[in-house]
């Protein structure tokens, strides 16, 4: 698990160093777990913050269901079969679950780790 902070008005992640240390040093802080669910909004504006798609892309996602380029190009690299569902759930829903084996797929394609996609669930949770 990084632990995401803000030093100059930038997100930055501490190394497994710091986090060790801060760790050791802060024994009452605890590991918050990532939401399993954050809705359609918060999802395509935190990926709006993290310069995945932009933030105009994150405006027609949630009122048109228009689907970003990066969502785009993460469907036609799916298996033929698995394409329209994909475009269905993303285009429709309403709410985005972490547990969703489409998240960690999405994730690997964008080179995220797990944590990393547990903490894009965190800060979207703050929206």
């Amino acid at each position: 698990m990084t632990i995401k902070y803000v030093q100059d008005g930038e997100e930055k992640f501490m190394t497994p160093e710091e986090e060790a240390e801060f760790r050791a040093t802060q024994p009452g802080v605890g590991y918050i777990s990532a939401p399993n669910e954050i809705s359609d909004r918060q999802f395509f504006q935190q990926l709006a913050v993290m310069g995945l798609i932009t933030e105009e892309e994150a405006e027609a996602a949630v009122s048109a269901g228009t689907l970003p380029s990066t969502m785009n190009a993460f469907i036609d690299e799916l298996p033929v079969e698995e394409r329209f569902p994909a475009r269905m759930k993303l285009k429709g829903a309403t709410r985005f679950f972490r547990s969703d084996p489409l998240v960690e797929t999405f994730g690997e394609m964008e080179g995220m780790t797990s944590d990393q996609i547990d903490n894009l669930w965190r800060s979207a949770s703050l929206l």
